[in-house]
């Protein structure tokens, strides 16, 4: 069977119909708010802490290493939880929902100043950022675990997955492009009280959405198990994890992607402001990028079905690691501002193209292991990646944090001395092209779109047959 007609038409049983627009909205639409978050805690949090609260930067560096330390323990602790649990509402859904409403709620908390002064200031900061970040950690294990109970349709994923990134963009281009001038717009002055508003407005948006989330989805492929049924212990969790070849490797590939976003996202607004001179850069090139990337993400279906998951993935990897690494030889003028932009747009087709496809990996990992192994460990999996992309951002963020110590960075100042903008300079191209090499481990994936379909088929008798044993 072609790769082409695998992706388009593969169907594992009578009851697998293709999605309504409707539900894959409902199901992808929490990766937008979770992009947003991301994009804002990248780009703003050091930012808003170290020059609106007037927390040092060392103080930052050190809450956010301390925080992932809890969530490394906390997110699989979720996932293995959620996977033991059933409720009369579903499986995954409520904890879809619920934790994500918790994370928006936080954020608006972490992002709001209330004037406190000396250690009240350093504590409140510390819990509300603890909270914030411990939910968002979690969130991300129904958020992963729902998508194969939903469907089994590798069209239906691709779909969703274009949807989803196209909806992410989105919220990317709006962390990027309005946020910046919309804190100073809506705080009339006071920055901080702008924040407060956009993340509080955000948060208002999450529990609408938990309403319609709520009536849409329907988790399609779950089997309820018997009371006397032993539930998998950690240590047959983790066997089954580290046996799955192809988990371990999406594990290598999001760390590797989101530990090199998550770099030059949290300094790209001390690049735009002291190597270009200009802030207001930060939304002048988050919406440049964007167009590009959104164009890929239209030919991603296509891309995908001609030369393969892999080989996208494959390909979007090796031009981000050229992109970034070319940034070292931009000049802070015109032409090197342009030369800048013409980098970021070829990035970001490549990115667009690829990104969906990616998507796609984590879904099949899970039905892969529960193929082989006979056990579903989706919210454990999920919980997984979930802690690695929070991780990511976090320790991005506080790795750049440190290196802005390291390189003389001044909080606050007008101007920076020139060894400080030339580590600034190397901090946004060399060290993120480094870390992304991590993600060319994607070469060794080998679960094919032809494997996944006979996967799922499988998949499909066992499923019937244990359907049957539960009603008897």
């Amino acid at each position: 069977m072609s790769t082409t007609s695998v992706v388009d038409s593969v169907n594992v049983d009578g009851n697998d119909k293709k999605l309504k627009f409707g539900e894959k909205v409902a199901v992808v639409i929490p990766g937008t708010l979770g992009t947003f978050h991301s994009q804002v805690i990248q780009m703003f949090l050091l930012f808003f802490y170290t020059d609106m609260m007037g927390i040092s930067a060392a103080y930052a560096a050190g809450l956010f290493l301390f925080i992932r330390i809890f969530d490394a323990i906390a997110a699989p602790a979720f996932g293995i939880f959620i996977d033991k649990m059933e409720t009369p509402w579903g499986k995954y859904k409520p904890w879809f929902i619920g934790v994500a409403i918790f994370a928006a709620v936080f954020g608006w908390l972490t992002f709001t100043d209330f004037g406190l002064s000396g250690n009240a200031k350093l504590i409140y900061a510390t819990i509300t950022y603890f909270l914030y970040s411990t939910f968002k950690t979690l969130e991300i294990a129904p958020q992963m675990a729902i998508v194969p109970v939903v469907t089994k349709r590798i069209d239906d994923r691709m779909s969703m997955n274009q949807i989803s990134y196209f909806l992410m963009m989105i919220a990317a281009m709006v962390a990027s492009v309005a946020v910046q001038p919309l804190y100073k717009i809506l705080g009339g002055g006071n920055g901080a009280k702008g924040f407060s508003i956009i993340m509080g407005t955000v948060a208002i948006i999450t529990i609408l959405i938990g309403l319609f989330q709520a009536f849409k989805i329907k988790e399609r492929y779950t089997v309820q198990s018997k009371k006397d049924e032993k539930s998998f212990s950690l240590k047959e969790m983790l066997s089954a994890l580290l046996s799955n070849k192809t988990a371990l490797i999406v594990y290598g590939y999001i760390l590797g992607i989101n530990l090199s976003n998550g770099f030059k996202s949290t300094l790209s607004i001390y690049y735009y402001k002291y190597y270009f001179h200009n802030e207001g850069l930060v939304a002048i090139i988050g919406l440049v990028s964007m167009v590009p990337t959104l164009i890929g993400v239209a030919f991603s279906g296509p891309v995908t079905k001609r030369i393969g998951i892999k080989n996208n993935l494959v390909m979007g990897s090796i031009i981000s690691v050229v992109t970034t690494f070319a940034l070292i030889a931009v000049p802070p003028t015109k032409v090197g501002l342009i030369t800048f932009i013409v980098l970021y747009v070829v990035a970001g087709l490549f990115t667009g193209i690829s990104t969906p496809a990616a998507g796609t990996m984590m879904p099949a990992a899970m039905d892969y292991t529960e193929w082989k192994t006979g056990k579903n460990i989706n919210g454990f999996m999920g919980s997984l990646q979930g802690f690695l992309q929070t991780f990511s951002t976090a320790i991005s963020g506080s790795i750049a944090a440190i290196a802005l110590s390291v390189i003389g960075y001044v909080s606050g100042a007008a101007q920076q001395s020139s060894s400080t903008i030339t580590g600034i300079k190397i901090l946004m191209s060399i060290v993120p092209a480094i870390i992304m090499l991590l993600t060319l481990v994607v070469i060794k994936f080998d679960l094919t779109e032809d494997k996944q379909a006979q996967i799922t088929k499988e998949l499909a008798e066992r499923r019937k047959i244990a359907e049957a044993n539960v009603e008897i």
